[in-house]
């Protein structure tokens, strides 16, 4: 798929007032117009997002109820079970809750299942509801799960369980009509900047709630911003607009870690992988975190990554991230198998509008990482199955012309169970039914692209001539952090000079170049430029992105060059 890059077109006359009014740069203002934070004071909450800022929890419409049955079971001493998704935001989710019921003293109390997808699916399992029925508990909390489990919510109401659904994927067309309370983002106003928040932020969202209730009380407790830690793993892990809510929380978050008042476990690890802890990122949790608390999961071992976050023993902390560290090389290998296997069988066909692929007994913890290399490689929504004896399970990922659980919806017959976003999803279905699906897929993408596949516009925040502009200015960009879903690195069209040009790294597989600013040079990084150097006039597109090693704070990080 070709790239085609434009300028984004923005409002010249609104940015320069505000560059003007707010003492920044012009290139700043102009990003910050073009997305769409175009006024002084807009400027100033999105520079500067406080606590404050966001929104009261109780905007959902069951909250008062979900936070004070929660308040009730823990001064009660209740049975509380919490079952989770076994993701990084699913297992922050879990986290998020559990430590917060410790902290209120009634971590005895607990029964807590972050389920291996291999085994139990994905979703609230009767089994896990009888569990709790056996020990006396009254109570379950879903934590990034829970919205489609209309059969398991009405079994645990018929045993006396209450269910509150912590929620945020996509829903069925109605909601579990047996839930005690449902706190999910369809509930509250559009116009809400807790819209889109993660499995992590609901979860949090109720624990701020609950507090409020214990403090009516008579209960002191840690306030919530002390759990935003955990909240900024899962909110960038599931790549959820990191806008409104998401941006106020990550940014504190990050800001408790890099204060040292992160959870024991995540400093440990932050530790063991050698991130400047005082100097960490959304770009280090995304590239670097994430995967490893995800890659538990994908092992089938998901509660060793919730054990490192709820865990206050450093000895123990320190022998969990070696576990990580393995499992996540693990993840790597299994990755690359399975992409050569693909490639092997040719299921990568120019002529087709999607991409499925199947083999026996993939292990289905990394298929999702699988589908996303194969839609960064085609451009093409793409579905990797594994294969078993008596079940076949998938992940889909999907470019955003696609809303692939539109397509999903429309082929409910052949599938047993799935679940998702519009850009990512799940599937299990029987083994004899993949080959249908597969043609019934492409079909039904075909439909819905209306059989030509969509010329793809990518647009670029900035012209930079380098040699116009000093690197100090440009530094600023990092103002604009964190980064990530719904608020981007910004792109660059960018002329320069380039006057040094190497490979680095161990394999010598990095292409690093130095070029000249109008006080000095900056560095520019590429992963996918492995074979040539480049020298003199150069016309290249970049993003801008934090560095640890750079004396500036960010380099360039080099998306394609211009011929």
């Amino acid at each position: 798929m070709k790239k085609i890059w434009r300028k984004k077109i923005i409002n010249q006359n609104l940015a320069k007032e505000i560059a003007v009014s707010l003492n920044i740069p012009d290139f700043l203002a102009e990003i910050l117009v073009g997305r769409s934070i175009d006024t002084p004071s807009k400027v100033e909450k999105f520079l500067n997002p406080k606590i404050e800022h966001a929104e009261n929890p109780y905007i959902f419409p069951e909250m008062k109820k979900a936070s004070q049955r929660l308040a009730e079971a823990i001064m009660k001493g209740e049975i509380i079970g919490i079952f989770s998704d076994a993701d990084a935001d699913g297992i922050t989710a879990a986290a998020i809750i559990s430590n917060f019921v410790k902290d209120c003293g009634a971590e005895k109390n607990l029964i807590v299942r972050v389920p291996s997808r291999d085994k139990e699916g994905y979703g609230l399992t009767k089994d896990f509801i009888e569990e709790v029925r056996k020990k006396g508990g009254h109570l379950i909390i879903t934590a990034d799960c829970g919205i489609r489990n209309h059969e398991e919510i009405k079994y645990a109401k018929i045993l006396g369980i209450d269910v509150i659904v912590c929620d945020h994927h996509h829903t069925d067309y109605y909601l579990p009509q047996n839930a005690y309370a449902i706190l999910h983002p369809t509930t509250i106003p559009e116009e809400s900047s807790a819209k889109f928040l993660s499995g992590a932020g609901v979860s949090f969202e109720l624990i701020a709630a609950t507090r409020n209730e214990l403090k009516k009380a008579g209960k002191e407790l840690p306030r919530p911003r002390n759990y935003l830690d955990i909240v900024s793993i899962g909110t960038i892990g599931d790549m959820v607009p990191l806008i409104g809510d998401n941006r106020i929380f990550v940014k504190h978050g990050i800001e408790n870690i890099r204060n040292g008042n992160g959870r024991l476990g995540l400093n440990t690890l932050i530790q063991k992988i050698n991130i400047k802890k005082e100097k960490i990122t959304s770009q280090d949790i995304q590239m670097r975190i994430v995967p490893r608390i995800n890659s538990s999961g994908r092992a089938g071992r998901p509660e060793v990554s919730f054990r490192l976050l709820v865990e206050e023993d450093i000895r123990e902390t320190e022998r969990i991230s070696n576990e990580i560290e393995i499992m996540n090389s693990w993840r790597k290998e299994a990755v690359q198998s399975i992409l050569e296997e693909i490639e092997f069988y040719g299921f990568i066909d120019d002529s087709r509008f999607s991409c499925v692929a199947w083999g026996k007994d993939w292990h289905e913890g990394v298929l999702g990482l699988v589908a996303a290399k194969i839609l960064e490689k085609t451009g093409k929504p793409t579905c990797v199955i594994s294969v078993r004896e008596d079940i076949a399970r998938g992940s889909l990922r999907s470019p955003e012309f696609l809303n692939i659980m539109g397509v999903l919806d429309k082929l409910s017959h052949l599938l047993v169970k799935y679940g998702g976003h519009s850009q990512a999803a799940g599937i299990a279905l029987l083994p004899e039914k993949v080959q249908e699906f597969a043609e019934s897929f492409e079909s039904e993408v075909k439909k819905s692209l209306k059989n030509s596949i969509p010329q793809i516009i990518f647009e670029f925040d900035q012209y930079l001539n380098l040699e116009d502009i000093r690197a100090k200015e440009l530094s600023q960009v990092l103002l604009l952090e964190p980064f990530g879903e719904g608020n981007p690195n910004p792109i660059f069209f960018v002329e320069g000079e380039i006057v040094e040009s190497r490979f680095v790294g161990k394999d010598e597989n990095i292409l690093k170049m130095l070029a000249k600013t109008k006080d000095g040079f900056v560095e520019i990084v590429s992963f996918n430029h492995k074979t040539e150097l480049f020298l003199g006039r150069t016309k290249f597109i970049a993003k801008i992105r934090s560095s640890h090693w750079s004396d500036l704070g960010f380099e360039f990080e080099l998306i394609e060059i211009q011929r």
